[in-house]
């Protein structure tokens, strides 16, 4: 799938301070399972900062459902900031968008460096693996991308979330997508990083409720609807608050 051409410069968005119902959809998640947060890894220097009175300051990194192609504007990185507000409305929560459609793992990895410097982020959320599955990038060379990535986040003294692959109608019939989801499960657990797993909640879904499951999908069979996003939404930040919690 080619970049989208008003995806040739970076989507930036900031919110800053976002009461609740900013950025709300009418549009809502009614698929739990998919919303769910998922275990694993830790989150200190967001924690720290959830304990304090500090700015949490949230880099959001990735693709075309970072980008929020599919949502009517409201993707669902654009939606972390209300929802973590919610839960604490005296923090100071900052989130950055930075998706470029039809983008791959290496892509993203390549703007690191300067995205770190110019936003020095709390946490960054990256979405990864899905295009690099479609597009043949080999799974050694994600699986070096990927680790590369982590190290660069650590190294800014961030801390990483990864988001997976998602299972659409492009990853049916064939191995690929789950390879890759596979691939950004283990660095992650190497790294210590969350990983929310995205694949699997949209794959399990897909074989109990097919009808659910397509109303996720956009009728391209990749990207996905308002409801897709705000579902993912809910999974990344519960994820986010489940694991600072700890």
């Amino acid at each position: 799938m080619p970049r989208l051409p008003h995806a040739a410069a970076l989507a930036l968005c900031v919110a800053l301070l976002l009461p609740a119902s900013a950025g709300a959809s009418v549009t809502q998640c009614t698929v739990p399972s998919v919303a769910a947060a998922t275990t694993g890894g830790t989150l200190p220097r967001t924690s720290a900062r959830l304990k304090t009175r500090e700015p949490v300051r949230i880099l959001a990194i990735g693709s075309s459902t970072t980008a929020g192609v599919g949502s009517g504007g409201a993707g669902f990185a654009h939606r972390l900031g209300p929802k973590i507000k919610a839960r604490w409305p005296d923090k100071a929560i900052e989130v950055i968008v930075s998706g470029v459609s039809g983008e791959t793992a290496s892509g993203a990895a390549g703007r690191l460096a300067g995205e770190l410097a110019q936003h020095r982020p709390t946490l960054v959320v990256w979405q990864l693996g899905t295009n690099d599955a479609n597009f043949g990038v080999s799974a050694e060379a994600f699986r070096a991308t990927v680790g590369a990535g982590l190290a660069a986040i650590r190294r800014a003294n961030a801390d990483a979330l990864l988001v997976d692959p998602q299972f659409s109608r492009w990853a049916e019939g064939s191995t690929r997508t789950a390879e890759f989801a596979g691939i950004v499960a283990s660095e992650g657990a190497r790294a210590g990083v969350p990983v929310v797993r995205r694949y699997q909640a949209m794959y399990q879904l897909a074989l109990s409720n097919r009808s659910a499951f397509d109303g996720l999908i956009s009728f391209d069979g990749l990207h996905l609807t308002a409801a897709g996003h705000e579902c993912m939404a809910q999974q990344v930040a519960g994820t986010i608050l489940r694991t600072a919690r700890r």
